[in-house]
């Protein structure tokens, strides 16, 4: 056996390919890098059809009612291409213009798109047969022509002069009482996010609120509630393409779990998450070869199995009672979560009813460290989900071992929460989200007030650390991140749940 060999039986560790850590801190959530071209945004969707269905719904059915539950008469969108704005680009369908929902009474908000909507370059439109996508979504009432890309005029008018022209004219034939505009005022994210859409520019705002004047400007408010409210009210359209999504998602994460084989698969090469046993006071990961013993997860499509080892006909005892457990802490939370409760009500519940049967919830996650978590994502490949990181190479190193900070309770199991909002809408793929009721112990305490709208699609994640009975200071560790619906009998799944661990030889 060579000393490398001998450190791996050794430490006998957790190998995450961390993906689990930092969906769990929640900072690969909703903000993709740059958004794409109008153009791209409403024509590459593999669910271009579906999202069109879904985008008229939500115009249809959660619109009039989140702005009337809000109080707002009026609600203004403004997008300019330079800044990223995925809901713009991608639920509202294009990445500038100004879009406006006007609640004029009777069933239908009007929705209009004025302001500077850019089209495509002139040498374009002269090129091919470029047609404007907005009016085929066959989402809006009044649609403002597009504005050509083209090299400078031959005039002293500037793009300030131009971006809100004609915007005091539509408000004041409406004459709103409570206008809603895209900037944040009191739903701030927690403090490691690094990246926010804060809505519209310094620039954006002054430009507005001279176009509106005095009267109307004072009738400005934040949309932030209006945003979290689109966001996490799905309409039935989009639980039946979210349905679709997972059972495309189990056929390619069956053919994964098929292919693997052990001994020679590497994490890094299928996507999958691995699962190893853990000590509390060293980590000596430096392998990512799938082996006999681990548990390998499809975390967010609730998928597991696990690896048998040589001479193993089933799991052994320690491993079939984390599973025990994880379908005991699923079946809890079924019963517990449901729409029109805050999260501060169910965690409260869920808290009581696991210290019933021996389970401690306690707040801090057992941090896997960075040097782990970093080296994973550098290699992850987005095969089982619809996450995808680009962190650079920089973010890759290997500094050896780490300390575990305290908090392991060597009787008992405990479990971390972060049961968060997961949005689709009429975008391409799923999204984790900050912006919307939160139960765990991350995030700010705001998120912990927002009771859940009916059919709230979120994730059941939590991890669980288990003693282990064979090692004294081992603990097997459980993540789970399977994305559900919450209804009115409960937590509803969006594929049968798994009920036993699938098994590899």
């Amino acid at each position: 056996m060579t000393q490398m060999q001998s450190t791996r039986k050794t430490s006998r560790t957790i190998c995450f390919s961390s993906l689990c850590q930092l969906l769990l801190l929640g900072v690969v959530t909703a903000f993709p890098g740059v958004a794409r071209t109008q153009e791209e945004s409403v024509r590459s969707s593999r669910y271009a059809e579906e999202n069109n269905q879904i985008r008229r719904d939500k115009f249809d059915l959660i619109v009039p009612k989140i702005m009337r539950d809000r109080g707002v008469d009026m609600w203004i969108h403004v997008m300019r291409e330079p800044i990223a704005d995925s809901f713009g680009a991608e639920d509202l369908g294009s990445t500038s213009g100004v879009f406006i929902f006007t609640d004029r009474g009777g069933d239908r908000i009007e929705r209009a798109i004025i302001g500077r909507r850019w089209q495509t370059s002139v040498y374009e439109v002269k090129r091919s047969d470029y047609v404007d996508p907005i009016p085929a979504l066959g989402a809006y009432d009044i649609i403002g022509d597009p504005v050509l890309v083209i090299e400078p005029l031959s005039s002293p008018m500037t793009e300030y002069d131009y971006r809100f022209n004609g915007l005091r004219e539509f408000v004041e034939a409406r004459d709103p009482e409570r206008i809603a505009v895209n900037y944040r005022e009191h739903l701030a994210p927690f403090a490691t996010f690094a990246k926010t859409d804060d809505g519209i520019s310094h620039v954006d705002y002054r430009l507005l609120t001279r176009e509106l004047g005095e009267t109307y400007a004072k009738r400005l408010v934040s949309s932030e509630y209006l945003i979290m409210d689109f966001n996490v009210s799905p309409v039935p359209s989009e639980v039946d393409l979210l349905r679709k999504m997972r059972a495309d998602d189990l056929e390619t994460v069956n053919k994964v779990f098929a292919s693997i084989e052990p001994g020679v698969t590497k994490t890094r090469d299928v996507g999958v998450t691995v699962i190893r046993r853990m000590q509390t006071e060293r980590l000596g990961w430096d392998d990512t070869v799938v082996q006999g013993g681990d548990i390998l997860a499809a975390p967010s499509q609730g998928r597991f199995a696990y690896v048998l080892r040589d001479g193993e006909s089933e799991p052994p005892a320690d491993i079939k009672k984390l599973w025990a457990e994880h379908l005991m802490i699923d079946k809890i939370l079924t019963e517990t979560v449901r729409p029109g409760l805050t999260p501060r009500e169910i965690m409260k519940s869920y808290k009581q009813k696991l210290a019933d049967v021996g389970i401690i919830v306690m707040d801090p996650l057992l941090t896997i460290p960075q040097t782990n978590l970093f080296e994973s994502l550098c290699f992850l490949k987005p095969t089982l989900g619809v996450y995808q990181f680009d962190f650079g190479w920089e973010a890759c190193w290997d500094s050896g071992s780490h300390v575990y900070p305290g908090g392991f309770d060597p009787e008992n199991t405990q479990v971390v929460f972060d049961m968060h909002g997961v949005g689709k809408g009429a975008r391409e793929t799923r999204f984790d989200h900050g912006l919307g009721p939160r139960m765990g112990s991350y995030g700010p305490d705001w998120t912990r007030d927002i009771p859940l709208a009916s059919n709230h699609h979120f994730v059941l994640e939590y991890f669980s650390y288990m003693p282990s009975s064979t090692d004294e200071g081992e603990y097997l560790i459980f993540w789970n991140h399977e994305q559900v619906i919450a209804t009115e009998n409960g937590v509803e799944r969006l594929s049968p749940q798994q009920q036993e661990l699938l098994l590899i030889r």
